[in-house]
């Protein structure tokens, strides 16, 4: 695994304010978007392990998710802002949502809400499927699959 970055490292426009989770392919850290005029903004900046970019076909499959991510809008399917390489990190800047993962939700209200969860795997399902039914530029179904759909991966905004 590789070294946490501690709070107030920079990356490129970005400045990391605490660590969010650990994955086996990238970090993901609460970052501080920084722009001229004293523009901030936080988000969540997923930072791909440095040992993978080394690996063959790692970077060009970091960057095709990005280009599908940018093209899905949907209301249960995390935005991405921005991606690309700054200060030898390749990165992914994704909306920030206020909420728990599934997992922390599961651990202390699903067992007692068995309508809420119908609901939440509900929306999962939605966002899955504007992945899948995701359209190239000729109208061609483009095959997506998500391929990290987990309970760490699902996030139950405070807003619903």
């Amino acid at each position: 695994m590789d070294p946490q970055r501690p709070p107030g490292t920079t990356i490129g426009r970005y400045e990391i304010v605490a660590s969010l989770a650990d994955g086996g392919m990238a970090s993901v850290y609460l970052a501080r978007m920084m722009g001229p005029a004293g523009f901030r903004k936080l988000v969540a900046l997923k930072c791909v392990h440095p040992h993978l970019v080394r690996q063959q076909g790692y970077v060009e499959r970091f960057y095709d998710e990005a280009r599908i991510a940018s093209r899905i809008e949907h209301p249960h399917v995390c935005r991405l802002i921005d991606f690309g390489l700054a200060d030898g990190v390749y990165f992914m800047a994704l909306e920030l949502l206020q909420g728990l993962t599934l997992v922390s939700f599961r651990q202390t209200e699903l067992e007692r809400r068995f309508a809420l969860a119908n609901t939440i795997i509900e929306g999962a399902a939605r966002g899955l499927h504007a992945a899948h039914e995701l359209r190239g530029s000729s109208q061609e179904l483009l095959g997506v699959v998500h391929r990290a759909v987990s309970p760490e991966n699902i996030v139950v905004s405070f807003e619903g």
